[in-house]
């Protein structure tokens, strides 16, 4: 199944359109999704080593919903979900 993710902040410039896509197994979870986004882009990487990471640092959105409100890293990806990664922005 193909899953697209998408990039705001300043990982959108990295992609074409701020999106990828990524081919998945059936019943596979955004876990999966964002670990295998860490392996294969090295920009995004560069930023993030974990999904944990990811969640804890960015605000994730399945299908516009907020992932704390479905199951968090453990919410089962469908075909042609659209995740959003929003990086939160921390200052001093």
């Amino acid at each position: 199944m193909k899953v697209t993710l998408q990039f705001r902040g300043p990982l959108t410039k990295k992609f074409q359109e701020g999106a990828i896509e990524i081919e998945l197994e059936s019943g596979a979870t955004l876990s999966d999704l964002l670990s295998k986004a860490i392996e294969r882009e090295e920009c995004v990487r560069e930023v993030w080593d974990s999904p944990e990471v990811i969640d804890r640092d960015a605000l994730v959105l399945c299908n516009e919903a907020d992932i704390g409100l479905s199951g968090g890293l453990d919410t089962e990806l469908n075909e042609s979900d659209v995740i959003v990664v929003l990086p939160l922005i921390h200052g001093g």
